[in-house]
């Protein structure tokens, strides 16, 4: 081969290289709304699905600004207010189950919601902030078909 070809193969590969990396399998950003947002933290990390409970979890339904989920334990219901990154709940309700093995997790996920006043969304993790900026909750989107 003569130095030109090895020097154009050499740049081809280089070339092919360098976009590969750039062009990485990022997720792209989930809708806040209409989307299943599956509790992943809250003030610690980790969240505990124990068997015979259901996942702690949110839906932000867009037609009439409600809120729909569940607690680990009990259903949740409540209506949301939306204005660019800021976000506010109220009128939460749960109905009155008493899971003893979760009832402190749904506590601390209810005070996560009371304290929410901005969120973000990155790829498909949702995270919910309170005044101070500080991280109170953490989701994942799940994809349900």
């Amino acid at each position: 081969m003569t130095e030109g070809v090895i020097r154009r193969t050499v740049l081809l590969l280089l070339f092919a290289v360098v976009t590969g990396c750039a062009t990485g399998q990022s997720v792209p950003d989930q809708p806040l709304l209409n989307t299943y947002w599956k509790l992943v933290s809250l003030e610690e990390p980790g969240v505990t699905v124990i068997e015979g409970h259901r996942e702690p979890h949110l839906v932000l339904h867009q037609e009439g600004q409600r809120l729909a989920g569940s607690t680990g334990c009990n259903n949740l219901s409540g209506r949301y207010q939306l204005d660019d990154d800021q976000l506010r709940f109220r009128n939460l309700v749960t109905t009155l189950m008493a899971c003893r093995e979760v009832m402190q997790q749904e506590a601390l996920f209810l005070k996560a919601l009371k304290d929410t006043v901005s969120w973000t969304v990155d790829g498909d993790v949702l995270v919910f902030r309170d005044e101070r900026g500080a991280k109170v909750a953490e989701f994942l989107a799940v994809y349900l078909y």
